[in-house]
């Protein structure tokens, strides 16, 4: 290296480490290793290319060399000390030992002697240039000034080199942040769908799936309380692409009866015909095996059909289930999956309640160890139970238990009380009471054998066969109604389902019978209270109609015999038989209105009938008779008014082709 040179070069590893010093001769050589260990070293890493100082390193080299040009200067003549270098390599040595991890001989690229030779060239070309700049620019200083320049130049320098150099720290990390950032930003796609941005879901992302995921979360939590009471079914059904494909084809369906989403219609129709494909592919391998997933799907399908209505459609699937079951041993094989045993057993509730039939499943134990019901909630129930079924000349037992049941788990789910009792033990409550209900015998042809045969008063059975008609009809309506405040107060069903037409045509064909007063029928078995109660369930889900019309006029003329006259009286009588406020609140605000429209509505009928007859004796409300022909009853149906159709078959009576 030549003499004049500033730089001394140290190519102590592969790596290229340009060490920048002052290497002025010293007059001695103690002297030069004294001012060599008091002098500063900068060091600049560079790998595999030569190195390219720029910007911030570019500025930082200028200074150093500029600094010790100026202390070689002052310090005096220029001398070759070999002690200087030596001493001043020995401790670069030392300090880039600590200072850098320096990786072992031979391991990487060595820079050519022509790189070193050029780079020192151009660095001595650098001082040459600022040595001349320095000259002509400024004076010689004198020996009393020099020092106290020397001092503040360095104290200037390092300031502004720190500052510098946590400037370009900064840079470099909002650099890095920035870099990163724009990382993240290619490895997410704009157009995954936000419910499952990483696709680990088995069915391909969509934007409609994000809509079907929304509905699925903000669906009904009564609902889930019935088949989700421990909150397994997610992780059950996310594991598996026919029971998701399921699922999210029931959840369509929902989201068309409940929001009105009619767009949702294709997406229904695909996801029920993919889970269709899993079930052929899963039932076609060569000894599969009946498992969990095939059984919740088959399920699912079949809840599906139940809530479309085509209860045919889910018999079939239900029949298809009851062999898997029985294939499985039994529902107790499925007793490590509490959420596919429940809605084994409600898709089966679901169906039967259609077709007026016994559960297909026998009755079964659910969490014996689940805990009771608080002895507060029981002492209140206590209080306000219907003993008043217990004068039904038939079937009271049975009407009591049921209500007994029900009085208890609609008052546990109410806004009070549904916080401090246990989901297990609610969900028990209501499998057990909806299992009751549909073990009660099937009355209706009771009544509508005795309707339609037109029995002769003259016969001497004749007052008995009334009697067992009158309270085969009681016990058929208290039924329909049962079932409707299961389904949309307790399960929170969408009121558009099917399942609310058959059992609103069930109750219509129990209380609008032939020359006979339902009101009376009711009073002489000693249940108006309950009579008011079966009103407003069933006016609760009915649509604007004549029936309905009907309904409430038998339900103000009704309360007028109880002395029911205000609001809060009327829901006193309805909290005596079953009342939730989550759901009967919103309801019988609207009801109130109706009976008060319709009280108006008598009041100026009254009017009306005083000025053309100035002497009435009653006034009595026009409610519309049916007519009777030679071929039989005819009923009014439906809010479109249509005629209802009777028939008789498997040795049932069918209205509109649904058993009653």
């Amino acid at each position: 290296m030549a003499e004049t040179s500033m730089d001394l070069m140290y190519d102590l590893s592969e790596e290229s480490i340009n060490l920048t010093s002052s290497s002025s001769a010293i007059q001695s050589p103690l002297q030069g290793i004294l001012a060599a260990m008091d002098r500063e070293y900068e060091f600049f890493v560079t790998t595999e290319e030569p190195h390219q100082p720029e910007g911030v390193e570019r500025g930082r080299i200028r200074r150093v060399v500029m600094r010790n040009f100026f202390e070689a200067k002052w310090a005096g003549p220029n001398n070759n000390a070999s002690e200087n270098n030596s001493a001043s390599t020995v401790m670069a040595g030392k300090q880039l030992k600590s200072r850098f991890r320096l990786s072992k001989i031979g391991d990487g690229k060595r820079q050519t002697k022509d790189k070193r030779r050029d780079s020192s060239k151009e660095n001595v070309k650098i001082v040459k240039e600022n040595k001349q700049r320095v000259v002509k620019t400024d004076s010689r200083p004198t020996e009393g000034t020099a020092a106290v320049e020397q001092q503040k130049s360095r104290r200037t320098n390092r300031k502004s080199s720190l500052a510098e150099d946590k400037d370009a720290t900064k840079r470099r990390k909002k650099n890095n942040l920035n870099e990163r950032d724009k990382r993240l930003l290619l490895r997410i796609s704009p157009g995954v769908h936000r419910f499952d941005p990483f696709d680990v879901l088995p069915v391909p992302g969509s934007p409609q799936l994000d809509t079907l995921f929304q509905l699925y979360k903000s669906g009904s939590k009564m609902n889930s309380i019935a088949i989700n009471a421990k909150k397994t079914w997610w992780s059950f059904i996310s594991e598996d692409a026919g029971l998701l494909h399921a699922t999210l084809a029931t959840w369509a369906l929902y989201g068309m009866l409940v929001r009105g989403l009619n767009d949702l219609r294709v997406e229904k129709l695909r996801h029920k015909n993919e889970a269709i494909k899993e079930i052929n592919l899963k039932i076609g391998v060569p000894g599969g095996v009946i498992s969990d997933e095939l059984v919740g799907t088959v399920l699912t399908l079949a809840s599906f059909e139940n809530l479309l209505g085509s209860y045919d459609a889910a018999q079939l699937h239900i029949a298809a289930l009851k062999r898997m079951v029985n294939a499985r041993g039994g529902l107790f094989a499925f007793g490590h999956n509490d959420g596919l045993i429940r809605g084994i057993m409600w898709v089966d509730f679901h169906n039967a309640t259609a077709f007026h039939t016994p559960p297909s499943f026998p009755h079964i134990h659910l969490d014996p160890d689940a805990p009771p019901l608080p002895d507060r909630l029981l002492e209140e129930a206590a209080c306000t139970s219907p003993t008043s079924l217990l004068q039904l000349s038939k079937a009271s037992i049975d009407c009591f238990n049921i209500f007994y049941r029900l009085h208890r788990l609609s008052l546990a789910v109410s806004s009070h009380w549904i916080s401090l009792v246990d989901r297990l033990t609610l969900s028990n409550l209501l499998y057990e009471t909806e299992f009751v209900v549909l073990s009660v015998p099937d009355y209706s042809r009771g009544f509508v054998d005795f309707d339609q045969e037109g029995e002769n008063e003259q016969d001497e059975d004749y007052d008995q066969r009334k009697s067992s008609a009158d309270v085969a009809s009681v016990i058929e309506a208290l039924l329909a109604a049962t079932q409707i405040f299961i389904y949309t107060a307790l399960r929170e069903l969408p009121p558009k389902a099917k399942i609310f037409t058959i059992l609103l045509d069930r109750f219509h064909l129990a209380t609008k019978r032939p020359e006979i007063s339902t009101r009376e029928v009711w009073k002489r078995e000693k249940n108006l209270n309950m009579l008011v109660w079966v009103l407003v369930v069933v006016c609760s889900v009915a649509p604007s109609s004549e029936r309905r019309t009907t309904w409430i006029s038998m339900l103000s003329e009704t309360m007028r015999e109880e002395f029911i006259s205000s609001q809060d009286e009327l829901e006193s009588a309805l909290k005596r038989v079953a009342w939730t406020d989550t759901y009967f609140t919103p309801v019988l605000h609207g009801i109130w209105r109706e009976l008060q429209r319709l009280q108006r509505a008598e009041w100026a009928t009254v009017d009306r009938a005083t000025v053309e007859q100035p002497m009435p004796r009653t006034v009595n409300l026009l409610v519309p008779e049916p007519r009777i022909d030679n071929d039989g009853v005819d009923w009014e149906y439906g809010h479109d008014q249509l005629n209802a159709t009777m028939g008789f078959e498997d040795g049932r009576w069918k209205i509109n082709g649904w058993y009653i």
